[in-house]
């Protein structure tokens, strides 16, 4: 479980860096388009803007207090500071706080945590997930989030979940079951007041990641190899050893699974997930 978290986290520092580079946005989370619309880097940051507007419209008018749990590189949490919103935000990965700060100054106060491990006295009308509930089991996020609300608070989950197709193995999402939320939430005294299932329009934003990895970082590795074994074999045999004794099998599988990015495409992952906008009240 440790292992998979210390992943994810690199997987999302990952794209940090080649969103802020390649599109211009600060943004980590998927976008949403349009019918019709082509996905490509530069509208990216347009059809993330979309997502903002839609995860904002759940939320009660500022000056509500909002606990931004996994909030990246502190987007969210500068957009709602701008709009006159109480934010704290939380965040595990130290490359993640480093351009959150970067990023908020003193406008926010930046927790390098987990929500498993965050304490606090404070209570809170929000308790925000974007693209975070996904990582966590919520045999302990519902609870711990119930605790931090104030009456009447709500809490706001922008998330992908799996969907009834899937039956296991290695596919393209991820999340909890969603045949299984409701229950859970259920269970913990919450009901749902908003639902939009919008799987469709953030479908799009699966050819841009299937393009980074089969038209960028893929024929990178490729080229690197490549000119290492024509200057070195022996290096180049052992840096592979190397790859091979230290990385366990399960690894190197998904690392050569992403690599191709054939199976990462918006029809599988609309088949196998569904992503929701949700909004939870205390009954």
């Amino acid at each position: 479980m440790v292992q998979n978290k210390v992943r994810r986290h690199q997987d999302l520092d990952l794209f940090a860096r080649i969103f802020k580079v390649f599109a211009d946005t600060p943004w980590l989370h998927y976008g949403l388009w349009l019918p019709g619309e082509t996905p490509s880097m530069p509208k990216l940051r347009e059809a993330q803007e979309r997502y903002v507007d839609k995860l904002v419209a759940l939320l009660p008018p500022a000056p509500a207090s909002v606990l931004d749990i996994g909030g990246g590189t502190g987007a969210m949490a500068g957009r709602l500071h701008a709009l006159g919103y109480e934010v704290e935000m939380l965040t595990p990965s130290e490359v993640q706080v480093g351009l959150a700060r970067e990023a908020l100054g003193d406008s926010v106060t930046v927790h390098q945590t987990r929500l498993e491990e965050f304490s606090t006295e404070r209570k809170f009308d929000v308790c925000l997930f974007s693209e975070s509930f996904q990582y966590m089991p919520m045999a302990l996020s519902l609870p711990r989030v119930k605790a931090m609300l104030k009456p009447g608070g709500r809490v706001v989950i922008a998330d992908c979940f799996r969907s009834d197709n899937f039956k296991g193995g290695r596919q393209i999402g991820g999340g909890h079951r969603f045949a299984d939320f409701g229950p859970a939430a259920a269970a913990q005294g919450f009901r749902i007041t908003a639902d939009e299932d919008v799987t469709a329009m953030a479908a799009g934003t699966i050819l841009l990641d299937q393009r980074v990895y089969r038209e960028a970082i893929a024929p990178i590795v490729d080229d690197v190899g490549q000119s290492l074994k024509q200057r070195s074999g022996l290096l180049h045999w052992l840096i592979g050893a190397g790859y091979r004794l230290f990385v366990r099998p399960a690894e190197r599988a998904r690392i050569a699974d992403r690599l191709k990015a054939e199976h990462r495409t918006p029809e599988r992952f609309m088949e196998m997930n569904t992503y929701r906008f949700l909004r939870l009240e205390l009954e």
